[in-house]
């Protein structure tokens, strides 16, 4: 009985000792008292819904690191966004991606943002990267044509609309279109077909309480995975499709060909079984639409919203849609590579994803052994970094001094170092190994339905007092509240298309 007491002593020797020696090691960086010894710190504002704008304001006072926990530190240097991000040596995803992992009866079935095994994180994108290339993106324009042109007509028959509402449905629908040939016919029918909208909203409203705590809740849902099979609508959709395609490419005895997303990992998992197996590919389809919906839609209502807010740029936008289209440099719908050809909406694309500062968490990586220098400190092994978009898109050294506003004109007006710098900097799409694999989509998508929108109707604020309203506990900057926008067909050079 007298082991006890002194194992229990022991334990809490060796706990106090790894505290200051920890605290030694990082002493120099700047944080709040409790975050030096616990991670509640950062877990109360996390659930409280200020995480984003309280490491913002630290930054702002105390410098490019803050300590936001005992192992945990934010870096707000964007010159030191390679490094952390960087691919050699290779810093690992943090313990914060073990909540975005998927579990079937105890079967890991994460897409690649959740997948924290390096090794299968390597050899799943080298896999189906292909598949996601700008090249492989221009074969599936008819499908992003059809949604985009949908989102239009449904528009133009309506005087008074909800951006957040529309904007959401058509990027569901835009992102089946890509990944099945089909819709679930929200933008058709105007309402959130089975509570989908409603479940993916309230999943990233649970996900501050999943990074809070990561471990815990990762194991808590391998375990209910054993009892507790996937559910809703989108769910029993990616399964009926997933399990019905796969069951035509058997009967057709050969290679699949590559029609759409589902017919590409289907390819990948005939080809490469050892990699992808048929629980991945189900995992992989359903984080496809569950990361390219609500993240595209929330980055086309922001950046319309602030377009509206500041006249100016929206009406250069709009002069160079009207020009091309004149000088018979584009159609209707235009190109791709007709877009790509337009500066002004290229920088409107920057500037709305630098601006719109959709996920509102660190990006963790772990230092790696032998420890690295950042910012001038040396942080040793086993410490977890990460950058904020809220602090490095607002920095005034790499975006201007009017880095707080919304202006577009800096990517024209940046020498090509220094635009250079502000793209290598950018984390909208995350950064180094890890970038978001589907970003040439989320591009096409929005400047797409951009492009369509600004060419057939006029649109301004129904309320030009109204806010864009923000969800305060949410992974992301989701709007929560109605935003209204007055709607007018043009009659101008596209009365005949």
């Amino acid at each position: 009985m007298t082991m006890l007491p002194v194992a229990a002593a022991c334990l809490g020797i060796t706990i106090v000792v790894q505290i200051i020696i920890i605290e030694r090691r990082l002493a120099a960086i700047p944080g709040p008292f409790l975050a030096k010894f616990t991670d509640y710190w950062k877990v109360y504002h996390l659930l409280k819904g200020d995480y984003g704008e309280t490491i913002y304001s630290w930054h702002q006072r105390h410098g490019p690191m803050i300590r936001t926990g005992p192992r945990h530190i934010s870096v707000g240097d964007p010159n030191e966004v390679s490094r952390v991000y960087q691919i050699k040596p290779l810093l690992h995803k943090g313990n914060m991606y073990k909540g975005v992992v998927g579990w079937v009866k105890g079967k890991n079935v994460a897409g690649l943002e959740g997948m924290v095994d390096e090794v299968e994180h390597t050899n799943v994108k080298r896999v189906i990267a292909p598949a996601f290339s700008w090249r492989s993106v221009l074969n599936y324009e008819s499908h992003i044509n059809n949604s985009a042109e949908e989102l239009v007509k449904n528009l133009e028959n309506r005087d008074f609309v909800d951006i957040n509402e529309w904007f959401p449905y058509w990027a569901i629908d835009s992102m089946n279109n890509i990944a099945f040939s089909t819709d679930m016919g929200f933008m058709k029918q105007a309402t959130d077909i089975g509570g989908t909208m409603k479940t993916i909203r309230a999943f990233t409203s649970v996900w501050m309480y999943i990074f809070a705590f990561p471990t815990v809740f990762m194991w808590f849902a391998w375990a209910l995975s054993f009892f507790v099979g996937p559910s809703g609508k989108l769910v029993a959709m990616c399964l009926e499709r997933v399990s019905s395609r796969m069951e035509e490419k058997k009967k057709e005895d050969k290679v699949a060909t590559e029609v759409d997303l589902l017919d590409f990992y289907i390819k990948a998992r005939q080809e490469h079984p050892d990699i992808i197996a048929h629980e991945r590919v189900i995992g992989m389809t359903f984080t496809t639409l569950l990361a390219g919906a609500d993240t595209t839609a929330f980055n086309l209502a922001w950046t319309v919203y602030y377009l509206l807010k500041n006249p100016a740029a929206l009406r250069c936008l709009q002069e160079e849609l009207d020009k091309a289209v004149l000088e018979d440099s584009m159609s209707y719908p235009p190109t791709l590579q007709e877009l790509s050809k337009l500066p002004y909406l290229d920088a409107v694309f920057k500037e709305g994803m630098r601006y719109a500062l959709i996920l509102q968490l660190n990006m963790d990586r772990v230092v790696p052994k032998g420890g690295m220098e950042i910012c001038g400190h040396h942080i040793p092994a086993g410490t977890t970094v990460g950058c904020l978009s809220r602090v490095i898109h607002f920095d005034k050294g790499v975006y201007g001094a009017d880095a707080e506003s919304f202006r577009p004109e800096r990517w024209l007006e940046a020498s090509e170092e220094q635009r250079k710098v502000m793209e290598r900097c950018a984390i909208w799409f995350g950064s180094g190994k890890h970038t978001c694999i589907g970003q040439h989509f989320a591009r096409a998508k929005t400047i797409k339905a951009l492009s369509m929108m600004l060419m057939k109707l006029e649109i301004s604020d129904a309320d030009k007092d109204a806010k864009m309203v923000s969800g305060a506990i949410s992974s992301t900057r989701a709007p929560t509240h109605p935003y209204y926008i007055k709607v007018k067909k043009r009659d101008v050079y596209l009365a005949e298309a």
